[in-house]
């Protein structure tokens, strides 16, 4: 009997340390917790039976129980032992084999914080979780983005190396019922962005006489934002239907804005310039079947990183826009593509003036240690206008047209070994009209980044559980990525000119280099 007490007691540590689970951006595609959580009941229930009958056995032969060993206190802090490595009797029954597909509970610890003895962070029931970013940089030229259009990154002053903090974010997950949960996040973000201006005797292209690009002197920013939340509940409708306040990531394609979430240490240019980064408002999601599921939302507008578009709507109208989701081969070889769409009006003060996208994405992995990924859009807007440019890329205003471009990258992301990844990525952006990029051109880039996962050393450290977006490749605690982007584009667009310098001339090339370092917690 005592045996049998102390197999319900590991039984209820190991449900209890089972229970709790990772809470970042993207969830694992695997199966939930829910069918794990059953696996493992039904294999405890089936222990308990045969364990029981090996007792009364024993029971039946000896005329008294055979004395068990004196119960020992055991510390939070102390990995506990395996279930079957507990001991039962003087004359405990042979362990039973598992079955096919079934694993023995390991007590292990899953954070960080418990390598040390600590607990989970945890508040009030709520699980803590984020990240943060910091980076060495070097740049050899900027891309000059005319400030209509938005602005570059400068992740360093031309030609020299830069040393930054990039991003902290910082959130907390509840999960209050099988069809309630909500989540927030703040996010604190030092960066620069340079755009260019008109410059002539009157600074101003739009008064005649030459006109000449220069850069601005916009000066390095923290910023504290509310960067993500979600309240989400789920309606009994067929399969459940997801309903969702808050503010996301839009659901196109692999990248997303965060480092944390991607494979490289820049975006490309389609989600700089081509689609909108994040929304704000009511998203709903429906599975009609494993294979096929569709994701709707109405939202403030169109927001970008790029633009610095803030959460809160510029005009009375709302944009709309949807996905539709497709995964015809599960497991390993996950196949995943959508094709999504957005309509809205997104000029200040003007709800005649529509912009619009075509979104087709991809990710699949063919071999265990390969990722592919690939994002192509389309889009367009009509009651465009914008100032003139100067040199050197000099071009006439433009007022009053419907506009269009076209943009596209391709991603492959291989594991050379457990702990070092290779990502490579090509992305193009054609700019038909200039009114994205501010000039009329096609740009190109090719990235190459090595990434060390660090937290893969550690030997008993237990991953985080969470993948990137539609992939089944795992988000690691510490990553270290080094990466090499190559830009180019068919016009002059890329400078080291000083701020507020007049710029006669530029390059149609520029080199990046990026040593950036992940930490998940």
């Amino acid at each position: 009997m005592r045996a049998f007490t102390r197999l319900s007691i590991v039984g209820s540590l190991a449900l209890a340390w089972l229970w709790p689970a990772s809470a970042l951006a993207q969830q694992s595609p695997p199966p939930s917790e829910l069918e794990v959580l059953k696996q493992e009941v039904g294999r405890l229930q089936e222990r308990l039976q045969q364990l029981e009958q090996a007792q009364q056995g024993d029971k039946a032969q000896q005329q008294r129980p055979a004395p068990s060993p004196p119960p020992a206190a055991m510390p939070l802090a102390v990995q506990t032992p395996p279930a079957s490595a507990m001991p039962v009797t003087a004359q405990a029954p042979p362990a039973v084999p598992p079955r096919p597909g079934e694993r023995e509970i390991q007590l292990e610890r899953e954070h960080p914080a418990e390598m040390l003895g600590l607990p989970k962070p945890e508040i009030g029931g709520a699980r803590i979780s984020g990240f943060f970013v910091g980076s060495a940089n070097y740049n050899s030229h900027i891309q000059m983005v005319p400030e209509f259009a938005g602005n570059a990154p400068v992740s360093s002053e031309p030609r020299s190396l830069d040393f930054r903090f990039d991003q902290f974010t910082i959130g907390a997950f509840k999960t209050f019922s099988p069809w309630l949960s909500a989540g927030a996040s703040i996010e604190v973000e030092r960066h620069a962005a340079r755009h260019s201006h008109g410059f002539d005797p009157d600074f101003g292209c739009d008064t005649g006489g030459v006109c000449i690009e220069q850069f601005g002197s916009e000066a390095i920013e923290t910023e504290i934002s509310l960067h993500r939340f979600n309240i989400t509940g789920i309606a009994p409708l067929g399969n459940g239907l997801a309903l969702s306040f808050g503010r996301f990531d839009t659901p196109f394609g692999y990248e997303r804005h965060d480092a944390a979430l991607n494979l490289t240490a820049t975006l490309s240019e389609v989600n700089r310039f081509g689609r909108p980064m994040s929304m704000t408002g009511f998203q709903a999601w429906y599975a009609f079947a494993p294979w096929f599921d569709v994701t709707a939302w109405v939202v403030n507008r169109w927001e970008n990183e790029t633009t610095e578009d803030p959460l809160e709507d510029n005009n009375r109208d709302k944009s709309f826009g949807g996905r539709v989701g497709f995964t015809p081969l599960y497991g390993a070889q996950l196949l995943n593509f959508g094709i999504g769409g957005w309509w809205g009006p997104e000029q200040d003060d003007n709800t005649k003036s529509e912009r619009w996208i075509l979104d087709f994405d991809v990710t699949w992995s063919p071999l265990p240690r390969l990722l592919l990924a690939g994002e192509l859009v389309y889009g367009g807007e009509s009651g465009v206008s914008f100032r003139r440019r100067g040199i050197p890329f000099a071009a006439d205003e433009v007022s009053n047209k419907n506009v269009n471009w076209l943009g596209l990258y391709a991603l492959a992301h291989y594991d050379l070994t457990r702990w070092l990844g290779l990502s490579f990525r090509y992305g193009f952006f054609d700019d038909q009209d200039g009114a994205r990029t501010g000039v009329k051109q096609a740009l190109h880039s090719f990235t190459i980044a090595p990434i060390v996962h660090l937290s893969r050393l550690i030997p008993d450290l237990r991953p985080l559980g969470v993948t990137y977006a539609r992939t089944r490749h795992p988000l690691d605690w510490v990553d270290v990525r080094l990466e090499y982007r190559l830009n180019h584009s068919n016009k002059p667009v890329f400078s080291d000119a000083r701020p507020g310098v007049p710029i006669l001339d530029a390059d149609r090339d520029s080199h990046q280099v990026t040593l950036q370092f992940v930490v998940n917690f």
